[in-house]
């Protein structure tokens, strides 16, 4: 019985240290591929808080941000000068995905949003690899790297500004 326990309050420990922050950076590799295995890959930044807000900085190949705000995505894309907002619900926010992700072997957690099964990898009690199938069948694979958890975010870094001059997209 005192095994059982042991091993309880461990694995509540690491699945505690890799899924619970109050403030989560990272750089990011995100790679889409078709069914046509044509794929393309994108490199940027992403920041998030245990607050439901997160930003995802794309630098490569081209450049926009991503902003997650408790229940809206604003996308602001700067070479069509456009700003797209939607309602979360259509888009998943990655601190609900891997609050609700479940263990399902040593180092792979798996979560379920819209009918879409998120699989979360974990090397070192960090979260290394985020892949899914989205909605047009592509495969997706979000690679995490140099993670850096409850560091001081300011929160300027999550205020939307929408330049003046843009077109905004309501979805």
């Amino acid at each position: 019985m005192r095994i059982i326990l042991f091993l309880s309050i461990l694995f509540l420990n690491i699945y505690a240290n890799v899924f619970d922050f109050k403030t989560l950076q990272s750089d990011f590799i995100q790679t889409i591929t078709n069914e046509q295995n044509s794929t393309i890959t994108y490199k940027g930044s992403f920041y998030a808080t245990n607050r439901q807000v997160a930003l995802w900085i794309y630098k490569t190949p081209v450049k926009k941000k991503v902003y997650f705000i408790k229940n809206k995505v604003v996308i602001i894309e700067p070479e069509l000068e456009q700003a797209i907002i939607t309602n979360l619900q259509n888009s998943p926010n990655f601190t609900s995905i891997i609050k609700s992700a479940k263990q399902i072997s040593e180092d792979r957690y798996m979560t379920k949003y819209e009918d879409t099964n998120y699989y979360i990898d974990v090397k070192n009690n960090n979260i290394s690899q985020i892949s899914y199938k989205d909605r047009l069948d592509n495969r997706v694979t979000i690679k995490l790297k140099n993670q850096e958890k409850n560091i001081i975010l300011d929160d300027a870094l999550f205020k939307l500004n929408i330049p003046k001059d843009y077109d905004i997209v309501t979805q």
